[in-house]
C-alpha cells in the first residue's frame, strides 16, 4: 500500500518536519544531505527561517523531497 498524504500551507513547516521525523532525521541532518546532494552551502537556520516564514522555493521543496525519497503529485481535484 502506498502511502499518500494531502499538503496544505496552514501548517506547511509542521508537515516537513513530520517528513523529515518519518524518515528518521533532523533538520539539520537533512540540510547536511540536501547539501551534499546539490553541493550547496546553505544552513540550517536559513532552512528553518523559510519553513516558519513559509518563503520555502518550489525548488527547495523539491530537493527536500527527493532527499526524503518521497515523489510530488500534482492531482486534478475536479477529477477526484
Amino acid at each position: 500500500m502506498r502511502n499518500e498524504y494531502l499538503l496544505n500551507t496552514e501548517n506547511t513547516r509542521e508537515q516537513i518536519k513530520y517528513f523529515i521525523g518519518l524518515k528518521g532525521l533532523t533538520l539539520s541532518k537533512l540540510k547536511d544531505l540536501i547539501n551534499q546532494r546539490f553541493n550547496k552551502t546553505d544552513k540550517t537556520d536559513n532552512l528553518s527561517r523559510k519553513l516558519i516564514n513559509k518563503t520555502l522555493r518550489l525548488t527547495e521543496f523539491i530537493e527536500i523531497a527527493e532527499v526524503l525519497d518521497f515523489e510530488i503529485v500534482l492531482k486534478d481535484r475536479q477529477n477526484t
